[in-house]
C-alpha cells in the first residue's frame, strides 16, 4: 500500500451510511478504493450484469490525485451503463503563462472549449477513442441535469451527447451525459500577474443499449444513476489527501523561491565585488599618470560614449541591455538571449529562436548604442 494513504487513512473510521438495499434481482455495485479497503460509491443495479471498477491514485498528481470509474455490462446483449472519470483540464494566460500541452499534475493542459465542444472531445479523444467507427450524431446542452444530479446552484452546466458504432459486429448507441465547470483564479507574483482558468467535466456517466433500444430503457438507467451514493469516509479521506499534498506543493514553491533568491543576491554580490576590484585598479592606473595627461586622456575616451565602445572593442565583446542587470557585456555574435535570470543564449543563426520548444522565455537582448 501506498504508505502516505495508509498514513492518512489511519487517521479516519470509515463509517459508510447508505439507504441501498438488494432484492432478487438487483444488488448494489461498490466502487472499492483497495488502497485503502474503503468504497468510493455504491449504486443498484441487475444482478447477473458483469462489474467493472478502477480507483486509482497517483501522490505526484498533487491538483488531482485520483481517478475513478465503473461499467455494469449486460452479459447477453450490448448493454451496460458506464460513470466515467472526471476530466479536469486548466490553461494559462497573463504574464508568467507557460502552457506546455499534456499532462500536468494530474489535470490536462488545454484551453478551454464550450459545454457541447468539451463532452465531445472528452468521449471521443480519451473514452471511445479506441472505437473505429464512433460517431457522434448529436451535441446538446442539459439545463436540468444538474438539479437532477443534486448540484443545483453550484455553476455546473449539464450537457451530453449521442453516438452510434458497433460492439462486436451488433450496431449499438450510446449517450453520454456530464455536468461543465469553468472557474478562473488570478495569480500575482515576482513574474507579474498570471490567470489561470480551471475546467473540465464532473459526474460523467453513460449509456449503451442496441440501436433502436435507447428510448425503451432509458428509464431504467436513470434509476441507476439516482440510486448512486458516496460515502462520506472515504471523501473526508479524499480532502486530507488533496490538503496534504497542496500543503507539500506550496512548501516546494516557497523553497525553489528562496533558493533563487539566495542564488540572485549572490550574484548582485559579486556583481559588486567586481565594480570595487575595477575601481581599485583603475584607482591604481591614475594615479601613476601623469594628472594632466590622464584627464585629457578619460575626457577623449569618455566623448560620445567611446568609452565603453574602446574596452568593448578590446575584449572583444559588445554591450547589450538586459532587463535583469540593465546592461550586460558579450563576445560579438549576431543574436543574444536572455531568461532574466542571468543566463544566455548566443547564435550567430539569424533564424534561430530558443523560445521554440522551451519552457523558459528567452528575450532577444538589443545592442547598446
Amino acid at each position: 500500500m501506498n504508505r502516505p494513504i495508509l498514513l492518512l487513512h489511519a487517521l479516519l473510521t470509515p463509517v459508510l451510511a447508505c439507504p441501498l438495499t438488494a432484492d432478487d434481482e438487483m444488488a448494489i455495485h461498490w466502487v472499492v478504493d483497495e488502497e485503502v479497503s474503503m468504497p468510493v460509491y455504491g449504486f443498484r443495479g441487475p444482478a447477473d450484469w458483469k462489474f467493472h471498477s478502477v480507483v486509482q491514485w497517483n501522490l505526484d498528481n498533487s491538483s488531482h490525485p485520483v481517478v475513478a470509474g465503473s461499467t455494469l455490462t449486460n452479459p447477453d446483449i450490448p448493454e451496460r451503463i458506464h460513470f466515467m472519470p472526471e476530466v479536469k483540464c486548466y490553461w494559462l494566460t497573463g504574464d508568467a503563462a507557460i502552457n506546455p500541452g499534456g499532462m500536468n499534475l494530474g489535470m490536462l493542459n488545454v484551453a478551454p472549449m464550450s459545454p457541447t465542444d468539451a463532452i465531445a472531445d472528452a468521449v471521443r479523444e480519451l473514452f471511445r477513442k479506441e472505437v473505429a467507427d464512433f460517431q457522434i450524431t448529436g451535441v446538446r446542452e442539459v439545463p436540468g441535469l444538474a438539479a437532477a444530479l443534486n448540484q443545483a446552484g453550484t455553476g455546473y452546466k449539464g450537457v451530453g451527447l449521442r453516438a452510434v458504432y458497433t460492439i462486436d459486429g451488433t450496431e449499438v448507441e450510446e449517450e453520454v451525459y456530464g455536468l461543465y465547470y469553468l472557474t478562473r483564479a488570478t495569480l500575482r507574483g515576482e513574474a507579474g500577474v498570471t490567470t489561470q482558468t480551471t475546467w473540465g467535466l464532473s459526474y460523467l456517466h453513460g449509456f449503451t443499449t442496441p440501436l433502436g433500444k435507447m428510448d425503451e430503457r432509458r428509464s431504467f438507467f436513470t434509476y441507476m444513476v439516482r440510486s448512486v451514493v458516496v460515502n462520506p469516509a472515504w471523501l473526508q479521506f479524499h480532502a486530507q489527501v488533496k490538503q496534504k499534498l497542496d500543503e507539500d506543493f506550496a512548501r516546494k514553491i516557497r523553497e525553489n523561491r528562496a533558493a533563487r533568491e539566495a542564488i540572485m543576491a549572490r550574484s548582485r554580490a559579486l556583481a559588486a565585488e567586481n565594480e570595487a576590484f575595477r575601481a581599485r585598479i583603475m584607482a591604481r592606473h591614475r594615479a601613476a599618470m601623469d594628472t594632466g595627461a590622464h584627464d585629457r586622456f578619460i575626457a577623449g575616451i569618455h566623448e560620445s560614449g567611446s568609452h565603453d565602445r574602446f574596452i568593448d572593442s578590446i575584449h572583444d565583446v559588445e554591450t547589450f541591455h538586459d532587463p535583469q542587470w540593465g546592461t550586460s557585456k558579450h563576445g560579438y555574435a549576431k543574436q543574444h538571449w536572455t531568461d532574466g535570470w542571468g543566463n544566455y543564449i548566443h547564435s550567430d543563426d539569424l533564424n534561430y529562436d530558443p523560445n521554440i520548444g522551451s519552457t523558459i522565455e528567452w528575450q532577444k537582448m538589443t545592442p547598446v548604442e
